[in-house]
């Protein structure tokens, strides 16, 4: 059986899983921001549907600067958030090297599980908080959600020092300031495979009628 296919990138479809399932359930304005193995990748859900602007290009949140001075990314710029608060930013920080045996993402997760309280590790922490939380505000200040969740080792940081993230988005942002932004972690397990199953569902959704009509043909 043929029928419609559809497509959509990871950190959108966890926005929209988390959405209607998760951390963003009854968010009216949802930002999601995530990091996997390498980068950093954000979405918008407004009113329940995703925000993907008019080529599908929009919330391409890693190319934010969040340090002038910083690495070079491959965007040709410096110090944007996709290579100030990657797993890869995290381990180099730390002073670690990084193995091929697994991800980098499993590696960053490993030694914050294993090392919490080395000082290269909590350096590593606090770093990257600062250059996520400027991000996050700048984000906040141009968006105004009214819910932050974070995915991937970012959902780990947000867990090793909730309050330095929420004070440094606060401090940086407008809308922080006059009551603050609530930041979640991100809470359901394979959520971009959820969403993938939500987004291929959304025509009947649309339309139940139509879509009977099209399985009938």
């Amino acid at each position: 059986i043929e029928g419609p296919a559809f497509t959509g990138n990871d950190v959108n479809l966890a926005a929209l899983a988390e959405h209607r399932h998760g951390a963003g359930r009854g968010a009216r304005d949802l930002l999601c921001v995530a990091t996997g193995h390498r980068g950093v990748g954000g979405a918008l859900v407004l009113d329940g549907r995703l925000h993907t602007g008019s080529a599908g290009l929009a919330l391409e949140v890693g190319h934010l600067t969040v340090n002038p001075e910083g690495r070079p990314c491959h965007c040709g710029s410096r110090g944007c958030l996709d290579v100030e608060t990657d797993p890869l930013a995290f381990l180099t920080v730390a002073g670690r090297t990084p193995g091929p045996e697994v991800s980098l993402l499993q590696q960053s997760r490993d030694l914050l599980r294993t090392s919490p309280d080395d000082p290269g590790v909590r350096v590593a922490v606090g770093e990257l908080i600062d250059r996520l939380g400027l991000g996050l505000a700048g984000l906040v200040n141009i968006l105004n959600p009214d819910r932050i969740i974070l995915g991937g080792l970012h959902r780990e940081l947000l867990d090793a020092d909730p309050e330095r993230l929420r004070a440094v988005v606060a401090d940086r942002s407008l809308w922080g300031r006059s009551g603050g932004v609530p930041i979640l972690p991100c809470t359901l397990d394979h959520n971009s495979l959820v969403g993938a199953a939500e987004l291929a569902w959304q025509p009947v959704l649309d339309d139940p009628l139509a879509a009977l009509s099209r399985e009938a043909v």
